[in-house]
């Protein structure tokens, strides 16, 4: 009888255990889910950087009811200069549609950002990440890094390379 006991215990104490991992685990899922986050699928997570030209970007005010491209960057890098003429494409073709591009400049100074903005021609709005709290916020491993955000500022691209018009039309259109 002290075994039927004892089995019945290690039963229910293991089926309680189970009923309660379980629903936490359920928990933890749907609120990651939800909440804000830098991996696809989540809404992006908020910050503030200042432009070139010395103005405050929120980019919650900024991609409000926009598709927006976030490219992580810097001057030095040879990838992130190949893709400025295809960024500068894609905001003059589609800004009209609602497209924001902003790169964001990974800790480099104001001067010589400013300075490579002119000689590249560059048309859309640079931000400094002076002290990298951006990128690390986004878990920047390698730049560029480019982000898609939709209107409703869940990120729907994370990638090394620009997407592709199609990706950007498809996000326009919805």
């Amino acid at each position: 009888m002290n075994t039927v006991l004892r089995m019945f215990l290690v039963l229910s104490l293991s089926t309680f255990v189970m009923f309660f991992l379980t629903f936490s685990t359920i928990d933890n899922i749907v609120f990651a889910e939800v909440g804000t986050g830098v991996n696809v699928g989540q809404k992006a997570s908020p910050f503030k950087l200042l432009t070139i030209d010395g103005k405050e970007l929120e980019l919650e005010s900024f991609a409000k009811d926009k598709v927006t491209l976030l490219v992580f960057g810097a001057t030095w890098c040879p990838a992130c200069r190949h893709e400025i003429p295809i960024l500068k494409e894609y905001y003059k073709e589609f800004k009209d549609d609602g497209l924001n591009v902003l790169a964001i400049d990974i800790q480099e100074s104001e001067k010589k950002v400013k300075s490579f903005v002119e000689k590249n021609q560059i048309n859309y709005p640079v931000a400094l990440d002076s002290n990298a709290d951006a990128a690390r916020l986004y878990k920047v491993v390698g730049i560029p890094l480019n982000v898609i955000l939709d209107k409703n500022g869940v990120i729907r691209y994370k990638e090394h390379s620009p997407p592709s018009k199609e990706i950007l039309e498809k996000l326009l259109i919805n």
